[in-house]
């Protein structure tokens, strides 16, 4: 299988390191305003529309979120199988726009929630009963990420850590949750930290936190709590999952972390290089993934309104 390769940033490098671990799978070009000419043998282009009519199976695009509507609609134009990389855009009618060529199309469309491929989070999900309401609290925390032209500075552009932190954890909760019915944001002036608090149909309330000013290396913090126990995962600790039960059982199972030999990129790249081989439906549809990065941009439209929105489908309220 050929893949076309759009963007080498950080993500970029990682899809490119997941893709040379797969048998029959090669990269045959990279789109890239970096200068080189090759990059580990591979030719680097300066046009997107020279780039997207290499002979090739898939593209994957990992450029900056702004840009994703256009490189999209130019991969679906040349006849391309898409992989995106979250978030689906950086406005709603960017978003929808592209829902709508998709539904117009036979190739494989799959984005890349990567959250849903930790093995720690599908265990959290696994322990719930999906017929009682939870009260959950998600904490991620990373340093400020530097992009070209510092893009993440832009918050039209980067849509701040809501979009592009904090979606991982909308995505999960929604995934894991439900539905939601209401949300409500508060974030800094430069759109650096976050607190984001959602009701879901079933009853369940989940908050989360997003910070790109903690320099103390990347971190990940769930807790979920359900009738019964308590679940409780730190990404820092040797044994990052715990379920706990109630204090009169007097009893906490300790469940250690999968420790799997493909880490979360390569398995969800893997699934999408199977969906093309095969002509099997995509594990994470754009239509599944436009939902998500709606709760987002209501999140950053109740942030800069400073009061909570209700959520339709579709991502109406905006």
């Amino acid at each position: 299988m050929r893949v076309i390769l759009l963007g080498y940033g950080a993500m970029g490098r990682l899809h490119l390191a997941a893709y040379r671990r797969m048998k029959d799978v090669e990269v045959v070009a990279i789109f890239s305003t970096s200068g080189n000419a090759s990059i580990d043998g591979i030719p680097v282009y300066r046009d997107l529309d020279e780039c997207v009519r290499v002979e090739a199976d898939a593209v994957d695009i990992c450029l900056p979120t702004f840009l994703h509507k256009i490189a999209f609609v130019k991969a679906l134009e040349a006849g391309k199988h898409i992989f995106l990389e979250k978030p689906v855009a950086s406005s709603l009618s960017d978003a929808k726009e592209m829902l709508d060529l998709a539904r117009k199309t036979e190739r494989k469309i799959m984005v890349g929630q990567v959250l849903r491929y930790f093995p720690e989070y599908q265990k959290l999900r696994e322990q719930l009963d999906p017929e009682k309401p939870v009260s959950a609290l998600l904490s991620r925390r990373a340093k400020l990420p530097e992009g070209k032209h510092n893009w993440f500075l832009d918050r039209q552009k980067s849509g701040g850590v809501i979009l592009d932190l904090s979606l991982h954890d909308i995505d999960f909760l929604r995934w894991t949750l439900g539905p939601v019915t209401r949300i409500l944001a508060q974030t800094d002036q430069e759109y650096r930290y976050a607190l984001i608090t959602m009701r879901h149909k079933n009853k369940s309330i989940s908050r989360i936190e997003a910070s790109w000013r903690y320099d103390g290396g990347f971190t990940m913090e769930a807790e979920l709590a359900q009738e019964g126990k308590l679940l409780t995962y730190h990404s820092r600790y040797t044994i990052p999952l715990h379920v706990h039960s109630l204090p009169e059982e007097k009893d906490a199972v300790e469940v250690p972390a999968i420790f799997l030999h493909e880490d979360p990129y390569y398995r969800e790249l893997a699934d999408f290089v199977h969906a093309v081989r095969q002509d099997t439906d995509v594990s994470i549809t754009l239509e599944d993934a436009y939902q998500s990065t709606c709760l987002a941009l209501l999140a950053l439209h109740s942030a800069d309104t400073r009061k909570p929105v209700t959520v339709e489908e579709g991502g109406k309220g905006l």
